[in-house]
């Protein structure tokens, strides 16, 4: 069964620009481990918060999202970079929410 994993990311007044750039360089990273896998990167303009960005990963299974996540943590010559974009997260966030969906 395929899944979707929706990352909400709320930030800072200002930083929606920034935030999408950072999930580009960061999705990036996890897209490249595993082609069958779909990253989208949404931002909404017309309601809810401003600067709220929403990153989709789509993948066979739930199983398979975790197992191109852990081949991606143990990339060593990506760990800098993962590093590198993490320390960038907490100016740009007041904070994220992670949903999980079931594709039927």
């Amino acid at each position: 069964m395929a899944i979707i994993q929706r990352r909400v990311f709320y930030g800072k007044v200002g930083t929606a620009g920034r935030l999408v750039e950072w999930a580009q360089e960061m999705y990036g990273m996890i897209a490249e481990q595993d082609q069958n896998m779909t990253v989208r990167i949404m931002t909404d303009h017309q309601s809810g918060r401003t600067d709220r960005m929403v990153v989709e990963l789509e993948a066979e299974s739930g199983a398979a999202l975790d197992a191109i996540i852990e081949k991606t943590m143990a990339d060593l010559s990506l760990q800098p970079k993962f590093q590198a974009a993490f320390e960038k997260l907490p100016g740009l966030i007041d904070h994220a929410e992670v949903e999980q969906w079931d594709l039927h």
